[in-house]
């Protein structure tokens, strides 16, 4: 994965910038490439000289996007179709971005959504397994494995997208969605300040969009506005991820309209019992006689 075409140097070499500000950008693995977040980190990291190393299910995806990104950037592109879900492709999978000794960027975007009812008596439980798979085990893994030739190097980062869902655990929100990519976030973050402790370059990144035009909004892939605004592009999503970089954030809510939807829940939760402590709860648990 060391080899630079002639094109990909002339990029390197008349100042093409990546958002590392490296003079020699390395691999990116991105999960959930062959759509949406995944397809726009793809292209956008090959613009700046990254070779790529891509996965999802549907092998003529990543195909084609190989194809477009390394005729038109001259970059190495690549393939390894499979389902992360299941167990035995995610260690293939992680085994192979552990070996890969100039490693910059690991983008786990491989999840999905669904309309299926946890407390409905009728719901397939296998969703939810399936989803905690990818959306928990997926992730963990993966991290580990790069996180070795990352430290190794004591350069590169770790892009986890989870969701403004993982900040809001609350009312008729289903449960298994927001609750797995809540781990995404508290994990994400757990993980940092360890990598931090020790006095490592890596960084490790949340992106937390919120309505997003992608395929999880079905066939037209197109997301609808709410009250505080958007929806974003996964191009716009994925410039706001890279340019996160530069800064010490860990959780990144893409957009200021995301921001505002996230204030106001908590403002209301903290009213609330539950999730936060209000300002009626006392030390010993119990509450407070206004």
């Amino acid at each position: 994965m060391r080899f630079k075409s002639f094109k990909k140097l002339f990029l390197i070499m008349n100042g093409k910038n990546n958002f590392m500000d490296v003079k020699d950008p390395g691999v990116a693995a991105i999960t959930g490439a062959s759509s949406g977040i995944g397809d726009s980190f793809a292209r956008i990291l090959a613009s700046q000289g990254f070779d790529l190393v891509i996965t999802a299910r549907r092998k003529e995806r990543l195909e084609s996007l190989a194809s477009e990104l390394k005729k038109k950037y001259g970059i190495n592109v690549e393939i390894i179709p499979g389902d992360l879900s299941k167990a035995e492709f995610m260690k293939e999978f992680g085994s192979y971005i552990e070996s890969i000794g100039n490693l910059d960027v690991l983008v786990n975007n491989a999840g999905f959504s669904t309309a299926e009812d946890f407390i409905n008596k009728n719901s397939d439980i296998d969703v939810f397994m399936r989803m905690i798979n990818l959306h928990c085990n997926v992730i963990a893994y993966l991290m580990h494995a790069a996180l070795k030739p990352m430290r190794e190097n004591d350069r590169g980062v770790i892009f986890n997208i989870s969701s403004t869902a993982s900040l809001m655990l609350h009312g008729s929100r289903e449960p298994m969605y927001h609750s797995t990519k809540a781990f995404i976030s508290a994990f994400t973050e757990m993980v940092q300040h360890k990598v931090s402790y020790i006095k490592s370059n890596v960084k490790l990144k949340s992106i937390c969009p919120g309505n997003t035009h992608s395929e999880i909004w079905g066939e037209t892939g197109l997301a609808e506005p709410n009250k505080f605004g958007g929806p974003m592009s996964p191009e716009e999503v994925v410039t706001i991820s890279l340019d996160s970089y530069k800064n010490n954030d860990i959780i990144v809510i893409t957009g200021d309209h995301n921001i505002e939807e996230i204030v106001e829940w908590k403002e209301i939760t903290y009213k609330k019992h539950g999730r936060y402590f209000s300002k009626n709860f006392t030390k010993s648990g119990l509450y407070k006689k206004l």
